[in-house]
């Protein structure tokens, strides 16, 4: 159902899919089908696809300390903050809400959330890897957001307990992403709102196409480290992704495409963030010089000309699924 990325060498800017509304966005339909129909008595038990498998796909759960405090320090403001903002206001977040953050990395949708909800509400933000959990807990300083270790593959929580359940750029760290999806839908109250925003195709997230082309002109791609980066874009298509949502046993499908144009540090700057993060990382540890020069020159070249008077601009693109748990005993 799922297709992974088949154009990837692509680096662009351009707007691909046509027609758009406000900051790039395009409403793409909603499903008002009634859900699949679930046994009210499977809530009491993770899906056999959680209880069998590891929560994560190779490559996914990493567990380094320095690369979740670089991914805090560049993506978080760039990235991170922007597109919180769009799924906050698409679930009409409201002070006093129960809010949960799935799989939360360094915790920007939480702490946005918590401001949001107030001192009446509460927010939780869950992470399979410790390290992205300890990072969280350093930024949130003021300790607004419950931080927890996810230690199991069932989310360690009762049936129907938060009002909102998102989750933001991480359903591909999963393996059976159904299986997490119809877990949110256990810990939702009946009505209660989910969201799950994806990335767009890499074409039209050139700060990451510049990435894989230049880990496959430097010729490290014989790492494993390429599959790893396209798996973070395997969930663009939108019909795919409300079917996948829909299955979980969620109502009132709707998806569409949020765009933004990111400003990120100049290049020579920009390109040295690139090794400090997964899936590149691992490789850069073990590759030679000659191929850390190379990787370093391609990506300068490529992304010089988006950089304008010392500001890198570029275009990121993702898709933001919305719905609801259905209301009866069918949501439970």
């Amino acid at each position: 159902m799922i297709r992974p990325v088949a154009s990837y060498p692509v680096v662009t800017g351009r707007d691909v899919t046509g027609g758009t509304g406000p900051e790039g966005d395009m409403s793409n339909g909603a499903s008002s089908s009634p859900p699949r129909h679930h046994d009210p008595g499977h809530s009491s038990s993770p899906p056999a696809a959680l209880a069998t498998l590891p929560l994560l796909r190779h490559g996914s759960d990493d567990n380094d300390e320095m690369s979740t405090s670089v991914y805090a320090q560049h993506f978080d403001p760039v990235f991170g903050r922007r597109f919180a903002e769009r799924v906050l206001d698409s679930l009409v977040v409201v002070r006093g809400a129960r809010v949960l953050d799935v799989a939360c990395g360094t915790g920007i949708f939480a702490r946005m959330a918590a401001h949001v909800v107030g001192p009446g509400g509460k927010v939780v933000g869950i992470d399979p890897s410790p390290a992205a959990v300890n990072s969280a807990r350093r930024i949130d300083v003021t300790s607004i957001v419950e931080w927890s270790d996810w230690e199991g593959s069932r989310l360690p929580f009762d049936d129907k307990t938060f009002d909102v359940v998102a989750c933001q750029h991480a359903l591909h760290r999963f393996n059976k992403p159904a299986a997490v999806l119809e877990d949110m839908r256990r810990v939702l109250a009946p009505g209660g709102r989910l969201g799950v925003m994806t990335w767009g195709p890499i074409e039209e997230n050139p700060a990451f196409a510049v990435e894989l082309d230049a880990i496959i002109k430097s010729g490290l791609d014989q790492s494993g480290v390429v599959e790893v980066l396209l798996d973070a874009f395997a969930y663009h298509r939108m019909e795919d992704l409300r079917e996948l949502v829909h299955d979980a046993g969620f109502t009132d499908v709707s998806c569409r495409t949020v765009r933004m144009l990111a400003a990120l540090p100049g290049v020579n700057q920009w390109v040295r963030v690139y090794p400090s993060l997964p899936p590149l990382s691992h490789a850069w540890r073990d590759c030679t010089q000659q191929a850390r020069i190379q990787f370093l020159a391609r990506a300068a070249e490529l992304l010089r000309p988006f950089e304008h008077e010392g500001v890198l601009r570029v275009q990121a693109s993702s898709r933001l699924v919305v719905a609801r748990a259905p209301f009866g005993s069918g949501s439970s």
